[in-house]
């Protein structure tokens, strides 16, 4: 008897594969939102360009290389938020 499980030796296949069961989730049109659903869901045009600066300075920091990006556990972590902070951004 073949076997197609996990447990099969056979090479595992590298690549991007996608699970044939799924559910279909409507998304209803940014028009019939209410603007506060609005303001939680998309980033404003403020916001965008506040993200580009710090991406582009964190970019710069690793050297233009997404190869040498830095991981999280190279991070600091803030003391207030929790969130994780890049090294350029550290204030000393």
């Amino acid at each position: 008897s073949s076997s197609h499980g996990p447990s099969s030796c056979k090479p595992k296949k590298r690549g991007v594969s996608f699970n044939m069961d799924v559910k279909v989730q409507p998304v209803p049109h940014s028009s019939t939102l209410s603007a506060t659903q609005r303001r939680k869901m998309f980033a404003s045009s403020l916001e965008v360009r506040q993200n580009k600066q710090r991406n582009k300075k964190e970019y710069r920091f690793d050297g233009y290389d997404w190869r040498n990006a830095t991981e999280e556990w190279q991070m600091a972590v803030d003391m207030v938020t929790g969130e994780l902070v890049h090294p350029v951004h550290e204030q000393f």
